[in-house]
């Protein structure tokens, strides 16, 4: 009987993938003249309705209305998922997360894509601000610091 891969690996191979392919679209749309602004919009519409499939798969997990300790769970979830490498810290009703490596960042670097064509920081928004309100209605999320301007991680905050 021939052996396949490890669930974990074969999982990792296949989101290279689609990070792969993703941002070479997204080069591809740059190369081809579509404006920036559409390519945005439309990929901040993908990730927004994937962030609220995401949180629709969640909810028999966790529950209708999540406090801020179940989108803290969430959101490693999500960042496991993804494979993306952060910290957070929790209080009340505010989580401040530090991401440190991200394949969308190290992908759109492999394809020597302009600055202002690494949309990760603005997908990133919209998908974690979608899942955390499909999640909790008062949930929101701000990216306050990202890579692709300059600085040497990205950080979001999630307030409830």
């Amino acid at each position: 009987m021939e052996q396949g891969l490890p669930i974990e690996e074969l999982a990792n191979q296949r989101l290279n993938a689609l990070v792969y392919a993703y941002s070479l679209l997204i080069k591809n749309l740059m190369d081809e003249g579509v404006e920036l602004e559409k390519v945005k919009r439309a990929s901040d519409k993908a990730w927004a309705i994937l962030g609220q499939q995401a949180a629709e798969q969640m909810k028999p997990i966790f529950g209708e209305t999540v406090n801020i300790e179940g989108l803290q769970q969430t959101g490693k979830m999500a960042a496991s998922v993804y494979a993306i490498e952060y910290s957070d810290k929790v209080t009340e009703n505010e989580i401040q997360s530090e991401y440190v490596k991200c394949p969308w960042q190290d992908a759109y670097l492999a394809l020597e894509m302009p600055n202002d064509w690494r949309l990760c920081p603005s997908g990133h928004s919209a998908f974690t601000e979608n899942m955390y309100k499909g999640l909790n209605p008062k949930a929101t999320f701000e990216m306050k610091k990202s890579m692709p301007s300059g600085d040497q991680v990205c950080e979001g905050i999630t307030s409830v």
